[in-house]
């Protein structure tokens, strides 16, 4: 019999609970900050009542596993947010109710996933309680907010509050390897850069790369490659150690070309500042304790830069580092605050 999945909160204790019991509410609620794993938490639920193998923790190899963690699944329906909108409608509710009224396909339970539930409007809202209210056989529905309080109160009287808390250092690195079979060096370094960030943990493991949205409209444009994030992150640190040690007019060019990288797709910004912010408090705590910094694959290369560098100048390049998330944060160009920070880290 494997083990069971990490129970690193008591949300996904009660989840495991609810699986091991059988007896599953017809709706729940799952709360919490971004990155607390409610996502990833809901698919896993999905997949653990519908494995082939009826065993829990998921086989992972099965068919229906398979098609869950490709999102491929006829029966696993998703409800979002529309690409660069900030509500979901009622006609989004509908058209959900109409794929549910027939019979599930496959599934022996058919999951209704709502990301951003807390960004329904009142009509969608009231559209979806007469669903909550009369639910199909054999489907649950699972709502994700960051809180209840913008929610109908007769939603949230027919819902199961789940709330997940972050969390971080060990036992993020225990759950990646436990529940991911991420390797624990590799985990180890990902929960460090992510701090409380399961998702962002995720995507530096290579592991959560897969669109979730089920209403994401395909672009003409072609899209920018993925992030390999384990060589990503290889290439991020060599490219700072690069900017501020290299003493060739190069470096201009080596920096822009760095910050049109990063540009490419929104989804490596994140990912890529987190990465910065580890080097830089690296380079803060080397001098200090070097034992303790975060990129230890990286030792030798501190060293070797290491005594070069003193606090104040540490200090200075997280500082600029943080304007420029302020800036982000902003909608200030991506690119031009990016052009900015590395030219001010070589002092340019």
């Amino acid at each position: 019999m494997p083990p069971k999945d990490t129970d690193f909160s008591p949300a996904v204790s009660e989840l495991n609970q609810i699986i091991d019991n059988k007896k599953i509410p017809s709706a729940m609620l799952f709360t919490g900050r971004p990155g607390a794993g409610r996502k990833q938490a809901a698919f896993r639920f999905a997949k653990a009542l519908n494995c082939a193998s009826d065993r829990h923790p998921p086989c992972n190899r099965c068919r229906s596993c398979k098609k869950i963690d490709s999102r491929m699944h006829p029966d696993m329906v998703l409800v979002d947010l529309p690409d660069k909108k900030k509500v979901i409608t009622i006609s989004q509710i509908r058209e959900m109710e109409a794929l549910i009224a027939a019979r599930s396909n496959e599934a022996r339970y058919r999951m209704v996933l709502i990301s951003h539930a807390d960004h329904m409007n009142i009509q969608a809202q009231n559209a979806l309680l007469k669903a909550l209210e009369e639910p199909a056989k054999g489907t649950f529905f699972i709502l994700i907010a960051r809180d209840a309080a913008t929610l109908l109160p007769t939603i949230k009287s027919r819902v199961r509050l789940l709330q997940f808390r972050p969390i971080t250092g060990a036992a993020l690195t225990d759950h990646l390897c436990t529940s991911f079979s991420a390797e624990p060096r590799a985990a180890r370094i990902a929960a460090a850069t992510a701090g409380s960030d399961l998702d962002l943990a995720l995507t530096l493991l290579n592991i959560q790369n897969r669109p979730d949205r089920a209403d994401t409209k395909t672009s003409q444009a072609a899209p920018a490659p993925k992030m390999d994030w384990q060589a990503g992150r290889a290439w991020i640190i060599q490219q700072l150690f690069g900017l501020i040690s290299g003493t060739s007019a190069a470096r201009i060019q080596n920096a822009l070309y760095f910050s049109w990288q990063l540009g490419l797709d929104t989804e490596r910004i994140m990912p890529g500042l987190a990465v910065m912010r580890t080097f830089f408090r690296d380079l803060c705590i080397f001098r200090h304790a070097p034992e303790k910094i975060v990129n230890l694959d990286f030792l030798a290369v501190f060293e070797d830069i290491g005594p070069h560098i003193d606090d104040s100048q540490c200090l200075t390049w997280m500082t600029a580092l943080h304007e420029t998330e302020q800036r982000m944060d902003s909608n200030s160009s991506v690119r031009m605050s990016m052009d900015r920070f590395f030219l001010r880290i070589m002092q340019i």
